[in-house]
């Protein structure tokens, strides 16, 4: 798994599509920032800021997964990689754990803006802190079904379309949990996505939230796995 992990990381640190995707976040994070609190006077509340940079975040996450499987194969590496001595779980959380990493690290920096502010103003770290929490979780939950786009195909654009439609029934989901009443409703609104995620930007970390988005990636995890290793044996 290591062996995967660091040659996935390494990509992205030596790459420019990795320099270009997380220069492009924070230029963003800069903007958002900017906007909000040098033109806004409520400076202290950071939940709308850091929910637009989770949607921002629900953009970059698909165009850095979506190249993890469908390149070994566009590369003609990747029955090498199925038959190498790791098992398939070790290359899935492998790839899997090397985007969060590279994802974690340009939402570590917008913790830099709170404290840029504190010296002027009373920072609600709690609230911070859960909205820093709920943009670690949805990358999680979306890289996971981004790894599932990336091994149904070996072309990039079609892998991009695959993981956006992901995202949009997670939406729809959500959409529909809040239009209405009724145990389809309840049901609905249980894995509706926005309903957990939306807790996070209020300041409230649940153990049931936290549940929601572990399973979901766990599923999205498992699903690649199972992809990967039908291929193998097709």
């Amino acid at each position: 798994m290591f062996s995967v992990y660091k040659k996935e990381i390494k990509i992205y640190f030596t790459s420019i599509m990795g320099y270009c995707i997380m220069g492009i976040y924070l230029a963003i994070s800069a903007l958002l920032f900017w906007g909000y609190f040098a033109q806004v006077n409520n400076s202290s509340d950071f939940s709308s800021f850091f929910s637009d940079m989770n949607t921002v975040n629900l953009f970059i996450v698909p165009i850095l997964t979506i190249r993890l499987l469908a390149e070994e194969k566009k590369l003609g590496t990747y029955e090498l990689l199925m038959t190498s001595p790791i098992s398939s779980w070790e290359i899935i959380i492998g790839k899997a754990l090397s985007v969060f990493t590279f994802t974690a690290i340009g939402n570590t920096l917008l913790l830099l803006y709170p404290l840029i502010l504190s010296p002027y103003t009373s920072i609600e770290w709690g609230i911070i802190i859960a909205g820093y929490s709920g943009i670690l979780f949805s990358s999680m939950l979306f890289i996971s079904f981004g790894m599932v786009a990336s091994s149904l195909t070996d072309n990039y654009v079609i892998a991009a379309l695959f993981s956006l439609l992901f995202i949009l029934i997670f939406m729809i989901i959500s959409f529909f949990a809040n239009s209405g009443s009724g145990i389809i409703n309840r049901i609905l609104k249980e894995i509706s996505y926005s309903n957990h995620y939306f807790q996070f930007v209020t300041g409230m970390i649940k153990a049931e939230n936290l549940l929601y988005f572990i399973i979901g990636s766990f599923l999205g995890l498992y699903s690649s796995k199972l992809m990967i290793e039908s291929r193998t044996w097709a």
